[in-house]
Formats: C-alpha cells, sequence, structure tokens
C-alpha cells in the first residue's frame, strides 16, 4: 500500500478499467499513474471514449478501479466500502455534471435544500441562490428557468 506522494492530493497508481458487457470486455483505462497536487492546474484531454469520465468518476468515488490504487491525501479510495466513499464524496468532492440534474417537480430553492440537506455545514439554500444571481427565479422549476435563460440569450 502506497500513501500519496509528498505534498499530492492525489495519487493514482497503475489504475485501470474493464466494462465487462457480455463476453466483451471494454478497457477504458490501462495502467494510470499519475499524481495531482494542491493548486495544481489540471486539464484533461483526449477523444471519446478515451477514458476522461472513467478517471473522473474514479476520483470522485462515484466508481471504482478493476485494478490499481487511488489515494484522495490519507484516505484509501480503492479498499474503502460504500459508506467510506460516500463521506468521502460529502466531505471533500463537488461535482458538476454536463447534463441538468434537477429534479423537475421542485423549484430552484427546492433543489437546492436537497442538496445543502447532505452537507456537515451547509449554506443557506435562498444565500446558495443570491451567490450564483439565481435569487429572482427561486420559486421557478427547472424547465421555466432553462425556456427564460435561453431566450434571454438570443
Amino acid at each position: 500500500m502506497k500513501l500519496a506522494s509528498a505534498g499530492s492530493v492525489f495519487h493514482v497508481h497503475d489504475v485501470s478499467k474493464i466494462y465487462h458487457m457480455g463476453e466483451v470486455e471494454v478497457h477504458a483505462l490501462r495502467n494510470v499513474t499519475l499524481d495531482l497536487y494542491q493548486g495544481e492546474f489540471a486539464v484533461l484531454l483526449g477523444a471519446s471514449g478515451s477514458g476522461k469520465s472513467t478517471l473522473l468518476n474514479i476520483l470522485g468515488g462515484l466508481d471504482r478501479p478493476s485494478s490499481g490504487e487511488v489515494f484522495y491525501r490519507d484516505h484509501d479510495l480503492t479498499r474503502a466500502d460504500e459508506d467510506g466513499l460516500t463521506r468521502f464524496r460529502r466531505e471533500h468532492v463537488g461535482f458538476v455534471f454536463q447534463f441538468y440534474n434537477l429534479i423537475p417537480s421542485l423549484t430552484a430553492l427546492e433543489n437546492v435544500a436537497l442538496v445543502t440537506e447532505i452537507a456537515e455545514h451547509p449554506l443557506d439554500p435562498a444565500e446558495a441562490l443570491e451567490l450564483v444571481g439565481l435569487s429572482n427565479r427561486r420559486d421557478h422549476f427547472p424547465s421555466h428557468c432553462r425556456a427564460e435563460s435561453s431566450s434571454a440569450s438570443r
């Protein structure tokens, strides 16, 4: 077992990820080794299907590698159980998905309140909407917010 290198936030050693689709094996990652350091700005580039999202899902504790080791500081993500990965995501990770992940039957305020309930020290949902300039849409449903922002940008 190798802990993260001195000064690194993430240490990824010899990580592979294989998905099984019937009898076919899809190798999403093959023997990836890297260190990411605090304050470092990293860009992940590659063709569609090259494993970028797979690597990010593994770093974020959403998925596990088929082989290899992943450490976040002193946390061994490779050997963490589901509760440990949930704590890791709750305490150390923020996700920005490329698709809307909002519940359509809840208002903007209610969607934000849902997420803030899992945080250890949550922001007030109204304050969070204010910070991103959406306080005037707090009672709007996601489909209404998108329609307004699309027509406003024309």
